[in-house]
């Protein structure tokens, strides 16, 4: 009888089993050529079967809820706090991104939660960096424009100087006036171009 069948007849006891009587054959251990045959009831050997399989149940369960709890333990220390942490660190970042106290500080992890770690603290700093540059840009954009509003106002006294100096009685002031007036006329557009270029705003984002 092999393996197979001896698993089969265990199964074929389980389901249909129970009211039979059983002849086991043996040799004799103790007595050579001799056999032993015992007849035996089917149901107590059931009943034990059935005892059996349940405790092997109740075993194979209560191990799966405890490997199930220390799955669900290691991917909560592993991976979610971890990203429970990124994720919180950048709210902060984003409500207060100048702030440079708000610094994700990364792990020595070498998986994928560690570069997620290292990729944000360097976009920290260049983002840091970048409204930075900004700020500054906006300071030297405002500082030009007025430059630039004073400038004009300076200029257009001087082509009102320059008109009066075409109708000059002298022919060599008349005759310097008109290059003189188109050199105004050039720093003006330059000042109006300069003043557009500050005031430009990037286009609005289209979805």
């Amino acid at each position: 009888v092999t393996a197979a069948d001896q698993i089969l007849q265990a199964f074929e006891t389980l389901v249909r089993g129970g009211d039979r009587n059983l002849r086991v054959f043996a040799a004799a251990p103790m007595e050579p050529g001799a056999q032993i045959e015992i007849v035996i009831d089917e149901g107590p050997m059931r009943a034990e079967m059935f005892a059996y399989a349940w405790r092997i149940l109740a075993l194979s369960l209560t191990l799966s809820v405890i490997v199930a709890i220390l799955v669900l333990w290691r991917l909560q220390r592993l991976i979610v706090r971890p990203l429970a942490k990124i994720t919180e660190h950048l709210a902060r970042f984003r409500r207060t991104p100048e702030d440079a106290g708000i610094a994700l500080l990364p792990s020595r992890r070498g998986d994928e939660i560690g570069v997620v770690e290292r990729e944000v603290r360097d976009m920290q700093q260049d983002l840091r960096t970048a409204l930075l540059e900004q700020s500054r840009l906006a300071a030297v954009g405002g500082a030009v424009g007025r430059i630039n509003h004073d400038l004009r106002n300076l200029l257009a006294g001087a082509l009102l100087v320059s008109d009066r100096l075409e109708r000059s009685e002298d022919p060599a002031v008349r005759r310097s006036a008109p290059r003189l007036i188109r050199a105004l006329q050039r720093a003006t557009r330059l000042c109006e171009t300069t003043l557009a270029f500050a005031r430009e705003r990037p286009p609005p984002l289209r979805p």
